[in-house]
């Protein structure tokens, strides 16, 4: 069977609908999804029955709200369809109460202190806009119903719901911006998306013999491999047939869940992959993301493999993103980030360039807390991801662009050349319009812009409705821009030329088109004001405690005082308590593991040379007094109140120890002989060949 007829077939998608709703009833579907007019309780009844019908004829028996907690997972709680007539008969039933809205419990969610435990109520909402799917078990299957997730008081506990507001403040905001500019102004803009999903796969039966990479997803010790990937072999390489089986396995799964894969390859390190879909509009996308990394996980257990979306699983190898590609389109199709054809199109592009140029200018800060936890610290910044300044990179045929907008001159961009191959047979190849910056947070690439920072475990939401924001405020600051202009009277070209100027000139200092990981940039960045954040602690403190830095998403209705106060809580408290297992699981192997094996070869050291018995003797002793500093560590954090000073103490003095201990560890276990040491090293993890 083609995959275009297996696309989306355990999806509640508009073929489906269609056969099963009335011509009535759908088109007020519609008017609900598209014109966001409130769907009536008649219409809900007419889907709730649709979709029972078809989730029974699919072997479901089961029914969920699948929702995403701030726990950065998904959550579901499963009902059974069946129920019983007053006689006792049963028969299968689902109503559109059952449909619109569920009851979990709350109570042991992360709330950032806004309830107790005894305030349990929270509730689950249906999102219409992002199709019901299924999920196949061994025996029966389940209807999952893609939902946001509130409070009792209405807050919200989710990652989904602030970004489904973000995304209509950020519609009105465009077509605002597009009335003012005297363009057509469409029914509605959504934000795009489509996150590039990297991983690493190793052999799970391996992967158990490593209790760090099980309880944290990265490995606390481990020297440096021998191979690794210094031959730069393994990027775009033949994928072994294991593998690949495993990647036709995720793909088919996801293909069948309506997910539009298109994309798979190996990537820098060895063991790493990714897979990437074709964009869709923000609020399926980030669903869609949480299904393939629930789907690779699952198919990779079923073939004998461990899946790890840690950001940097093995230290000094290449960690794992989740490229956020980010751009505005109507419902015609039209991209905002795309040159266009003409004069017109090209300044409308513009305006929206420089405003996204804008919103990291102007809230940069929040823009890097977005993407800060624990576990992507360790990539930011090395030699194979995006540093923690946050900066545009826009290639250099639009660098000149804007160099003359700021000079308000206003020239088109050249066409495009070809590269030429020298090669008489081979096609000419187009060359774009902007080279790729490996290196920088936020790339233009064409028609998008690709958000790099954002980790590889990380939902999609929260970066997204901080970027979605961000815009929102910068359009309308262009509009009221625009509109002074006017008033002052230049006509409309004028007036747009003339605020691109004044835009750009405030805001051109986080563009950068060069090496973003070279020292040089750190210094230029300094010179001017950029800021560095470089742990999560302080990144999170600048954004959500600073009422200024704050304030775009306050004012926006984004997220409420008492949300964003929760949100900083969660995330604190999760990065102290990530950190505090890492530390206790380096005590675990440091008692289970490593002096077991130290015990034994310092016995017969003189199978060591002389030099590296000294140092071998010298280190187990450096090891064992900082194992027990670690211990005196652990149990000051306990003394510690506020989870704001359990983090910076976490970062401040436990990581530091840790890193130390591992320098020890990692040449000890280089000087021990293999039959004493039980942890697998770097070159047995990831060896695929």
């Amino acid at each position: 069977m083609k995959i275009s007829e297996l696309f989306g077939n355990l999806t509640f998608n508009e073929k489906v609908m269609r056969e099963k709703l009335s011509f009535e009833v759908l088109q007020r579907f519609h008017a609900t999804i598209e014109r966001g007019e409130p769907m009536t309780r008649d219409v809900a009844e007419c889907i709730a029955h649709a979709l029972k019908e078809w989730a029974l004829e699919n072997n479901a028996t089961h029914y969920t709200h699948w929702f995403q907690p701030l726990t950065g997972q998904t959550a579901e709680k499963h009902d059974a369809f069946l129920q019983f007539h007053g006689d006792g008969v049963p028969i299968e039933r689902f109503f559109a109460s059952e449909l619109m809205q569920g009851e979990p419990d709350a109570s042991s969610f992360p709330s950032g202190g806004t309830r107790t435990t005894f305030e349990a109520r929270g509730y689950t909402a249906w999102d219409p806009k992002s199709p019901c799917f299924i999920i196949e078990g061994d025996l029966a299957n389940t209807l999952c119903i893609p939902s946001v997730f509130f409070s009792y008081n209405g807050d919200s506990l989710d990652k989904k719901s602030t970004l489904i507001r973000s995304t209509m403040v950020l519609d009105e905001a465009a077509k605002e911006l597009l009335g003012v500019m005297g363009y057509p102004v469409p029914q509605r803009v959504v934000v795009t998306a489509g996150a590039e999903q990297e991983y690493y796969l190793i052999d799970r039966e391996v992967y158990r013999k490593r209790e760090d990479l099980m309880l944290t997803g990265r490995t606390l010790v481990g020297a440096q491999p021998i191979r690794g990937q210094k031959l730069s072999d393994h990027y775009f390489g033949s994928i072994l047939p294991d593998v690949k089986a495993f990647m036709e396995d995720v793909e088919l799964a996801l293909y069948r869940l309506g997910v539009p894969c298109k994309t798979r390859h190996n990537e820098v390190a060895p063991s790493q992959y990714e897979i990437a879909p074709v964009f869709e509009e923000v609020n399926i996308a980030a669903d869609h993301n949480q299904l393939m990394m629930m789907m690779l996980k699952q198919k990779a257990a079923a073939r004998g493999f461990a899946l790890l979306l840690h950001e940097k699983p093995f230290q000094g190898l290449n960690g794992s993103g989740k490229h956020n590609n980010w751009s505005m389109a109507d419902e015609a199709g039209i991209n905002y980030f795309s040159p266009g054809k003409n004069r017109e199109e090209f300044l409308r592009f513009l305006c929206f360039l420089v405003s996204f140029i804008n919103a990291v200018h102007q809230h940069g800060v929040f823009i890097r807390a977005s993407v800060a936890t624990a576990s992507n610290d360790f990539r930011l910044g090395g030699h194979e991801a995006p540093p923690s300044i946050i900066s545009v990179f826009v290639g250099s045929a639009l660098e000149q662009v804007l160099n003359d907008l700021k000079c308000g001159n206003f020239t088109e961009l050249n066409a495009l050349e070809t590269v030429q191959a020298g090669l008489k047979y081979v096609p000419q190849i187009e060359k774009d319009n902007t080279d790729r910056n490996r290196t920088s947070p936020i790339a233009f690439t064409g028609n998008k812009f690709e958000f790099r920072a954002v980790g590889s475990a990380q939902p999609l939401g929260f970066p997204n409705t901080v970027l979605n924001t961000a815009m929102a405020e910068s359009m309308k600051e262009m509009s009221e821009m625009i509109r002074r202009e006017v008033s002052g009277g230049k006509n409309r070209e004028e007036a747009i030329l003339a605020a691109l100027s004044a835009m750009l000139n405030n805001c051109d200092r986080v563009v950068f088109n060069g090496n973003c990981y070279s020292r040089g940039w750190q210094e230029e960045a300094v010179k001017r004001g950029l800021p560095n954040l470089k742990a999560t602690p302080e990144a999170l403190r600048a954004a959500f405690c600073d009422e200024k830095e704050r304030s775009f998403l306050l004012s926006a209705n984004v997220l409420n005082r008492t949300e964003l106060d929760a949100r900083y809580e969660i995330k604190v408290e999760e990065y102290a308590k990530r950190v505090e297992i890492e530390a206790r699981t380096l005590q675990k192997l440091i008692r289970k593991d490593i002096r077991p094996a130290l015990v034994m070869q310092l016995r017969d050291l003189d199978e060591l040379a002389w030099g590296v018995r000294t140092r071998y003797r010298e280190l187990s002793g450096q090891l064992e007094r900082d194992s027990g500093r670690l211990a005196g560590e652990l149990e000051g954090l306990r003394g510690i109140e506020g989870s704001e000073q359990q983090a910076q103490f976490c970062f401040g003095s436990i990581l530091p120890l840790m890193g130390k201990i591992r320098e020890s560890v990692d040449f000890l276990e280089e000087e021990t002989d293999r039959r004493l040491w039980r942890l697998p090293d770097y070159d047995q993890l990831l060896s695929r060949r």
